[in-house]
């Protein structure tokens, strides 16, 4: 029930949304009601809130009097619920509370925290870095002189480069990282997520031709040097071809494997099938039965020679010269290119991966020291003196005086020994436990003072509040009565039926042209001497379709195209005919789907299947049927079978619209109507219910708090 009320609630009034909103109400204002049901105030900044996102949702400005006779009726409404006792319940409140700590996510601390990195780690996935680097080995765990000795060490590397001294050659020399020896330090190219946070940072944060500060990482110290950066190249999909070098392989070896390779080009270049020779030939056991193909990657995941080569590819279905990696040769096939999405459609995996990754410890730490400032976060040395020279940290042990003591204060709430003692775990480090408690401490006074931080979170949490009730009360008083009472919905049916009658419609053939000539032909679509036009779409499917795919043994064109490969099909022909369809139905995309009299249904299909489906006359672009709304398109009113109506498109062609059949109104029978009268059904009882609640309750409204509100707006 919980996640249908969450859809329902926000439609329920048009006043729920997660947008935030400024508030132009002064504070002095806040202590005057707008109105008032009985003992119930409703002050200028709760309104006004509603009534400016109200105005946003629906794109238009509202006469503010008429949006205030909603607003009244809907806090009449909730006024009732809690008159009722349904704020009381069990139900209502667990249901309440399940929503508030969805609507507090955005603001709490570790939301933040997860907010800013998602944003940080896209900003970075649109760039790609070239950098090497230098690193002195210490363990994240190291004494104070071990580190110092690997700080010292890096430092001097530093000013040696600084002096003039090669980089490569500094790499060479002192770097421990193992690989410096062969690369100079180079790492290549790398985006987000593709190096730990820091060294990341360091690389993001420095320009390019330039040398980072001296950074430290759970591997050590390092020195980061950027030499290029650039706009990302996106992700992408290849297949290819492979031939290993065997295990210790001699200068020989590696000839004949490259005389192997490019004998295969050789056959890709004369037509040769590349499904069947990566089958067969590939010396790749994961991905030769799938034709060779990769998983998407992007910059950084494949050996350097192989990422270039496969980012030089241009067109799908692109095949590479023959490339040498560390592990073979292999040829590449483009299968697919994409850059990177969205940061809507991405965000669900970006903070799936920020969370599993050590910038999120790492951004606390930055987020929890911005707030001991916005909330005057102020410590008492003495006291934490205090707690390093005890040896035993049992209460029992401090006298109450010390107990008692400030060990540090948020926004003036004080925080005492005692307090930390009450959760300290003996079992733990003194250090780490003052700060964990610290830190649970400034979180716990952030999410405490909500309401008080963000004036929009506090109208927020309100309007779930009343939205709640209003969903339970107009469920027993409005929705329960419509969905139980059907004799009292037919009775207002009759009692209304005039009401209820279908509007005109006329069902109008379109057919146009990019040839003016052979307009003649189709002067008239419901004549005999011609096909009707469902009949000729479905001709041109039947025909048309079947001699496009000439493998096709079957065709279906009443509900679906079925394709049937022929029996004793050889392997060469089945891999070519594997590769043809998936490229066909791969490009095709379904425009509309059109329906004949006769129930069947019909496909318009973009490229060339859609050419064919207009194939009996060159110049017909498309062709279909449709129905019109006179209501919402009088130009058709009083059009009749054989009207019609000729315009020009926006591409210069000649487009005709038939009348094939004129429908007039008629009236709706209470199965035909039923939706419209349970709408005005609704409204009939609600009317009648409000009535009742202002001849219960007494409503007082504030005039010169309405027009201070109203200049405000019309500022």
């Amino acid at each position: 029930m919980r996640n249908i009320k969450g859809l329902i609630i926000p439609i329920l009034f048009i006043f729920i949304s997660s947008c935030k909103t400024t508030q132009k109400t002064s504070k002095s204002d806040v202590g005057k009601p707008l109105f008032t049901v009985d003992s119930l105030a409703i002050f200028p900044d709760e309104f006004t809130y509603a009534y400016e996102k109200s105005n946003r949702n629906k794109g238009e400005v509202e006469p503010i009097e008429e949006y205030l006779d909603l607003y009244i009726n809907f806090k009449l409404k909730v006024t009732e619920a809690k008159a009722e006792g349904l704020d009381t319940t069990e139900a209502y409140i667990n249901e309440l509370n399940g929503y508030l700590e969805e609507i507090k996510k955005p603001y709490l601390t570790t939301e933040k925290v997860n907010k800013e990195l998602v944003k940080e780690a896209y900003t970075r996935l649109q760039q790609e870095i070239n950098a090497s680097h230098i690193l002195i080995m210490v363990d994240k765990e190291a004494s104070s002189e071990d580190t110092a000795k690997a700080y010292q060490k890096i430092s001097e590397i530093k000013e040696k480069y600084e002096a003039g001294e090669s980089f490569e050659a500094l790499a060479r020399k002192y770097s421990e990282d193992p690989s410096a020896q062969s690369n100079n330090g180079l790492l290549g190219w790398f985006t987000a997520f593709q190096m730990v946070y820091p060294f990341e940072s360091a690389a993001f944060e420095t320009a390019a031709g330039e040398l980072s500060p001296i950074i430290r990482t759970q591997f050590g110290y390092h020195i980061v040097k950027v030499n290029d950066k650039r706009e990302t190249l996106g992700r992408i999909k290849i297949a290819h071809i492979m031939k290993r070098f065997p295990p210790q392989a001699t200068k020989e070896d590696s000839v004949n494997i490259e005389k192997e390779i490019k004998k295969l080009h050789r056959e890709l270049q004369s037509g040769g099938n590349w499904f069947s020779l990566a089958t067969k030939e590939s010396e790749d056991l994961n991905t030769k039965d799938k034709g060779g193909s990769l998983p998407w990657f992007g910059a950084g995941n494949l050996p350097a020679s192989l990422e270039t080569v496969a980012f030089e590819l241009e067109e799908k279905g692109d095949v590479s010269l023959p490339v040498k990696s560390p592990y073979g040769w292999h040829i590449l096939k483009l299968e697919d290119k994409r850059g990177v999405g969205s940061l809507e459609s991405m965000h669900e995996s970006l903070s799936r991966r920020v969370q599993r990754d050590q910038r999120s410890d790492l951004k606390e730490v930055e987020v929890i020291k911005k707030l001991k400032q916005e909330n005057n976060f102020t410590t008492n040395p003495e006291a934490y003196n205090l707690l390093k020279e005890k040896e035993d940290l049992r209460t029992e042990n401090f006298k109450k005086k010390e107990l008692e003591t400030r060990l540090f204060s948020i926004s003036g709430k004080k925080y005492s020994v005692n307090d930390f003692l009450d959760s300290f775990d003996s079992s733990k480090d003194l250090k780490s436990e003052l700060e964990q408690y610290e830190k649970s401490s400034v979180i716990q006074y952030e999410e405490d003072n909500l309401e008080t931080k963000y004036p929009e979170y506090r109208l927020l949490r309100q309007e779930y509040k009343d939205g709640l009730l209003l969903f339970e009360i107009m469920n027993q008083k409005i929705w329960s009565k419509i969905g139980q009472d059907s004799l009292a919905l037919k009775t207002f049916y009759e009692k209304n039926k005039e009401l209820y009658k279908s509007n005109e419609i006329v069902k109008v053939a379109k057919i146009v042209f990019s040839d003016t000539s052979a307009i003649k032909p189709f002067k008239n679509p419901i004549n005999g001497s011609y096909f009707p036009l469902t009949q000729k779409l479905e001709y041109r499917m039947k025909m048309n379709l079947k001699d496009q795919l000439e493998q096709a043994d079957s065709v279906d064109y009443k509900y679906y195209i079925s394709l049937q490969i022929p029996e004793n099909l050889g392997e060469s022909d089945s891999l070519q005919l594997f590769e043809d369809l998936n490229q066909t139905f791969g490009n095709m995309e379904v425009v509309k789907l059109t329906y004949s009299d006769e129930n069947k249904i019909y496909l318009q299909l973009l490229s060339e299947a859609n050419e064919l489906l207009a194939g009996n006359n060159k110049s017909v672009e498309t062709a279909s049927i449709e129905i019109i709304d006179v209501k919402q398109d009088s130009k058709w009113k009083n059009k009749t079978q054989g009207d019609y109506i000729k315009t020009v498109t926006q591409e210069g062609m000649i487009e005709l619209n038939y009348a094939v059949e004129s429908i007039p109104p008629k009236q709706k029978s209470f199965e035909e109507a039923r939706a419209e009268v349970m709408e005005d059904y609704q409204k009939h009882l609600e009317d009648e219910w409000i009535r009742q609640l202002k001849e219960k309750y007494e409503v007082s409204v504030n005039e010169s708090v309405l027009n201070k509100i109203k200049s405000e707006i019309e500022k």
